[in-house]
């Protein structure tokens, strides 16, 4: 069989897998966001804390989502 054919491990595996990989992806680009944002604002550029306050809101949101699937994740399989 091949690794990804239905009915396999892998198979099981890859959406969860996927799922960890987006959500990885989208933590580093709205933490880069907001790390950029706050140097622009150090450094004086203007507007900058309008980005950081909507980077900073959107990584929460983000964490708090993830935190909640995880839970919830943990509760399905007991």
């Amino acid at each position: 069989m091949e690794p990804l054919a239905p009915g396999t491990v892998q198979r099981g595996q890859l959406r969860s897998r996927v799922s960890d990989i987006a959500w990885t992806s989208l933590f580093v680009i709205l933490g880069a966001w907001a790390l950029l944002a706050a140097v622009g604002a150090a450094v004086g550029v203007a507007g900058s804390w309008t980005y950081v306050a909507v980077a900073s809101a959107l990584l929460f949101m983000a964490l708090v989502a993830r935190a909640s699937m995880f839970r919830d994740r943990g509760r399905r399989r007991l």
